[in-house]
């Protein structure tokens, strides 16, 4: 279950908790996802927050068999031993300075499916997985593309923001499971509005932060309690779905 999932279920954990952590007090726009249907593919664009969901709806239908990997492993914790467990050559490197310590590895080349099946669950609430990727074989319309740079954090969702998110897009196959995949793990909340003539739905979010709790422990720095921080507030998700609007809301404290 993704992050955004588990917000809408009521069911926050640390991963939800690592992807609030940038937020202040105030409102402030969330990753949006925008998905078009025709019979036979279904192409995504989204913000970052949405790029391991595609990413997992890339693998699950994806054609089996080797796929032309290129892109980077980011993760702020020292998670070198981990990674070694798995089938894939990673050298990584450590930067630090003024901002938090980040450890990246470099990934490329031809690879089994079950081989990026095994780095995709080392996923953690502070490692994101920037991969790139297409089936070896060619097979079409399967495709994924992720930045390998963070993007500058948007900071209204007015006419000059609206351009087409671009952090990660590509095009899976429009079959059955693609489709349920789709549903269930980006408008799971909005199913009764995907129907099988749909052609366009565009997903915006805002993450209102009502509220910041911070644990009062002597001992720890600034940086420690900034991290540990509690946060209430409200996601709002608004569905574009051909030409209809359709709105939901859910309560946090993560």
């Amino acid at each position: 279950m993704n992050w955004i999932q588990k917000i809408i279920e009521d069911k926050a954990d640390e991963f939800c908790h690592a992807r609030f952590l940038k937020y202040g007090i105030g409102a402030h726009p969330g990753p949006r996802a925008k998905l078009r249907f025709t019979s036979n593919r279904i192409t995504f664009k989204g913000d970052l927050g949405f790029e391991e969901i595609f990413l997992r709806g890339y693998l699950e239908g994806a054609p089996e068999g080797n796929h032309k990997v290129s892109g980077k492993v980011v993760t702020y914790e020292d998670r070198k031993a981990e990674f070694q467990k798995i089938q894939m050559p990673l050298t990584w490197k450590e930067s630090g300075g003024k901002r938090a310590t980040t450890f990246k590895a470099d990934v490329k080349g031809n690879i089994p499916q079950v081989h990026i099946e095994e780095l995709v669950n080392m996923t953690g609430p502070t490692t994101f997985l920037l991969l790139s990727m297409s089936p070896k074989s060619g097979g079409k319309p399967w495709k994924i593309t992720i930045k390998t740079s963070f993007p500058k954090a948007r900071t209204s969702d007015d006419e000059e923001d609206e351009k087409d998110p671009k952090f990660v897009k590509g095009a899976l196959d429009r079959s059955d499971e693609s489709m349920e995949f789709v549903v269930s793990e980006i408008l799971s909340d909005f199913r009764d509005f995907v129907t099988e003539d749909v052609k366009k739905a565009y997903l915006h979010q805002d993450i209102v932060i009502e509220d910041i709790e911070i644990p009062k422990e002597k001992g720890r720095s600034f940086a420690e309690l900034r991290k540990m921080a509690k946060k209430k507030g409200k996601l709002i998700r608004r569905l574009d779905v051909d030409g209809e609007e359709h709105e939901k809301e859910y309560s946090f404290f993560v």
